[in-house]
């Protein structure tokens, strides 16, 4: 919700369409960065400290950037890196509560996938909050909106017991110095083996974007990309809702590899621009099909490589590294396509699959046994 509301802002401003995409990459990239950052305090000081003060500086950053555009485009873009480095890690939180709330196994395995389902909701729902903020509030209002939509969930998830009960046993045993000099789990090379990984899934996820504006343009089919993109995120709901159901039965370790690749297989179908729109659509739903169910192996490996004082940090890189793997594959589709037209979508959708699968490949198991922390 909240890149997207940044372009309306400066679109309903300067007009500027170079400077929108400036402000948004740097809020998505400081974000990107923020997210392991806040993630190794949540592991030091618990998540109700960390999360309450990441969600209050997030939100005077937003309201800074909103009234800064206009006479202070400068200031407006330190406050969207501010923005960015300060959102709440809620997602690291909780994928670091799954553990301590259902049983290893297939409860974890089916928290995970519904998790990453969940994601899906959001997908859907931001971008129909901004419409609804900038008819109701305008699109100054609207940033506002968004940035008090992010202070509330931060604050809504703390006074749940779960996380309040997480920080307590991170106090204690900062008090016992039971874990003194953790380092950072990036270091441990399977869990950086997993970060590239988390990155190559999100290249096709980010080229999706353009491969549905290109596809509307190029059969001059007014909203069909909105079509693509909602029908792809159905698909990822009924991926999470069938794997949640019946999870599946092998380890994170040997499964990861193997859903990687089919989740690049399945968006290969979108190569065809030549098949009935229909037909096209009913593919980009079968393209996100794939999504969640590979997501929750990520989540799960991410629980068993890390240490246990360090996990939020792990699912922190993990999402960094998907939101960049988006931001490549939309930056690159879109370099593309705006310098050889919509002829490319064919070759954006083989491309983002082949790097889906080749660095799937380094999901693979060591075989130097370097795999555990």
């Amino acid at each position: 919700m909240a890149a997207l509301a940044i372009v309306q802002l400066v679109r309903s401003t300067s007009g500027d369409f170079a400077f929108a995409g400036l402000i948004t990459a740097v809020y998505v990239v400081a974000g990107a960065i923020g997210q392991p950052l806040l993630g190794r305090l949540v592991d030091r000081f618990g998540q109700v400290a960390v999360l309450t003060v990441s969600g209050i500086l997030s939100f005077l950053a937003f309201t800074g950037m909103a009234l800064a555009v206009d006479p202070l485009p400068g200031l407006a873009v330190a406050l969207a890196a501010a923005a960015g480095v300060f959102t709440p890690p809620l997602e690291p939180a909780l994928r670091a509560l799954w553990p301590r709330l259902v049983a290893p196994g297939p409860q974890l395995k089916a928290a995970f996938s519904l998790d990453a389902g969940a994601q899906e909701i959001i997908f859907i729902i931001g971008p129909l909050l901004t419409v609804v903020g900038i008819a109701v509030f305008g699109p100054v209002g609207n940033l506002l909106f968004a940035g008090a939509l992010g202070l509330v969930g931060a604050l809504a998830f703390i006074v749940n017991p779960v996380p309040r009960a997480a920080s307590a046993s991170v106090q204690r045993r900062a008090g016992a110095a039971a874990h003194p000099g953790v380092r950072s789990p990036i270091l441990i090379p399977a869990v950086a083996r997993v970060a590239v990984f988390t990155f190559g899934i999100g290249v096709p996820v980010g080229a999706l974007t353009i491969v549905a504006t290109a596809s509307e343009a190029a059969r001059a089919s007014d909203g069909l990309a909105g079509w693509i993109l909602a029908v792809n995120a159905v698909g990822a709901l009924v991926g999470a809702t069938v794997v949640g159901i019946r999870p599946l039965g092998s380890t994170p370790a040997r499964l990861l590899t193997e859903c990687g690749v089919l989740l690049a297989l399945g968006y290969l179908p979108l190569a065809a621009t030549a098949l009935p729109m229909w037909a096209y659509v009913i593919a980009a739903g079968l393209s996100g099909l794939m999504l969640p169910p590979t997501l929750g192996q990520v989540f799960e490996r991410i629980s068993q490589l890390s240490p246990a004082a360090a996990l939020t940090e792990a699912n922190g890189w993990v999402v960094s590294a998907m939101t960049l793997g988006i931001g490549a594959g939309t930056l690159v589709a879109g370099a593309v396509v705006g310098g050889a037209g919509t002829s490319t979508v064919a070759w954006i959708v083989l491309g983002a699959s082949a790097v889906t699968v080749l660095l799937s490949l380094i999901a693979l198991p060591s075989r130097t046994g370097r795999d555990s922390p």
